[in-house]
């Protein structure tokens, strides 16, 4: 009788938190400029001063670093993806309380975001000052 009770409350509990979940709205989306149906067409304005005086050697040598950056947050996510796979398996099996030790990394994940916001604004500025496709 106990088990049966505890696992109501379990599913209660993921339940509530998923409805809550989906009650959030999602946050605003940025203004459509690069879409065949674009709401208005990007320009140089849309960018930061700094962006602005970028130069094409610039641009590119800014997008081989934010990409070599995201390689490692990704790899770091990777890693600790694993490792958060391994302690919820003992976890639920075994040893509930490791379930504590498992890691959010929402540092990780805020920083790629960013990066991914950079990479995105770096190819719209390349393309807007009409920059060679970059070498690998």
């Amino acid at each position: 009788m106990q088990s049966s009770l505890s696992n109501t409350g379990t599913f209660l509990a993921v339940t509530l938190s998923l409805v809550a979940g989906c009650a959030l709205s999602a946050p605003p989306l940025p203004t459509d400029t690069t879409s065949i149906n674009r709401a208005r067409d990007l320009t140089i304005d849309d960018f930061t001063p700094e962006a602005r005086a970028m130069n094409c050697d610039e641009i590119a040598l800014e997008r081989r670093k934010t990409a070599d950056t995201m390689q490692a947050v990704t790899r770091t996510l990777d890693e600790s993806r694993e490792r958060n796979l391994v302690i919820t398996r003992i976890g639920v099996l075994v040893f509930t309380p490791l379930l504590l030790a498992a890691e959010n990394n929402s540092a990780e994940k805020d920083q790629i975001s960013k990066l991914y916001e950079r990479q995105d604004m770096l190819i719209k500025l390349a393309t807007l000052k009409r920059c060679p496709a970059p070498t690998q």
